[in-house]
């Protein structure tokens, strides 16, 4: 054997041995809120949702379409939305400025203020039901690290974004996005013809508004309405602002964050 060939089977193997001690470690799983037994846990390698749930007994008091998973190994990429948030605000401001556009300025402000304020929480979508959990679909595997948050049931739709001020309004089952909308004054500057509908389970998407592209959406409990800035207002060079607004909003949860305040 060369005596190139045999430095290179030894790296081999030393890099196998980490990844297979890698494998067989626990994981570390913290598991707080309205569960019964709120602990930090260690499960095998290969663990799942289930595992969790059912080791710490969810309580009947739990709320789990708006329960959270968050995870270590989303935070970078969460870090870098909420940095290029935060850049584009600040594109804007100076576009504000610029156009002697006072309005927009003073509401950039107000995002800016709020998006700081913003935790990074690494929240991933997942199922948290128990009961859903018990089909292998909605099963996730586990990763060190991950904490699960059960908490109690939410009362109210939360309205954010281009309005003159946040607005807590009674969850009203069937109620769609306008309905909520005309309750809540916006702003000359907010889009009249969409909305982000942020479910509570961190899943949001795009949804028309106006008489001519209504889309019927459900809105569920603890639900949060974003209502976009219209476009022709924003820098030319910031065409994704509401939509990364949307989806950092998205990663929040129980009292996410608002915009407005």
């Amino acid at each position: 054997m060369s005596r190139l060939i045999k430095p290179l089977l030894l790296v081999f193997a030393l890099s196998a041995s980490a990844a297979c001690l890698a494998q067989s470690e626990p994981l570390e799983v913290r598991i707080s809120g309205a569960v019964l037994a709120p602990n930090t846990y260690s499960f095998a390698p290969g663990a799942r949702l289930h595992d969790a749930s059912r080791t710490a007994q969810v309580s009947t008091e739990a709320w789990p379409l708006g329960a959270a998973l968050l995870r270590q190994s989303a935070i970078e990429a969460q870090l870098r939305l909420k940095a290029g948030v935060l850049f584009d605000l600040r594109v804007n401001r100076v576009h504000a400025i610029a156009e002697e556009k006072p309005a927009l300025e003073a509401l950039i402000d107000r995002f800016e203020r709020v998006v700081k304020a913003l935790p990074v929480t690494g929240r991933v979508v997942a199922q948290l039901n128990p009961l859903q959990q018990l089909l292998l679909a909605n099963n996730d595997l586990l990763e060190s690290g991950d904490h699960i948050v059960y908490p109690p049931r939410a009362a109210q739709v939360i309205v954010t974004g281009a309005v003159e001020q946040d607005c807590r309004l009674a969850f009203v089952p069937t109620q769609q996005p306008v309905e909520y909308l005309h309750q809540c004054a916006r702003l000359p500057l907010a889009d009249r013809n969409a909305v982000y509908v942020i479910q509570p389970d961190g899943t949001h998407q795009l949804r028309g508004i106006a008489h001519w592209n209504t889309e019927p959406a459900n809105v569920a409990v603890g639900a949060v309405l974003y209502v976009p800035i219209r476009s022709g207002q924003l820098a030319a060079e910031t065409p994704d602002l509401n939509q990364e607004l949307a989806a950092l909003l998205a990663t929040q949860y129980q009292d996410r964050g608002r915009i407005g305040e």
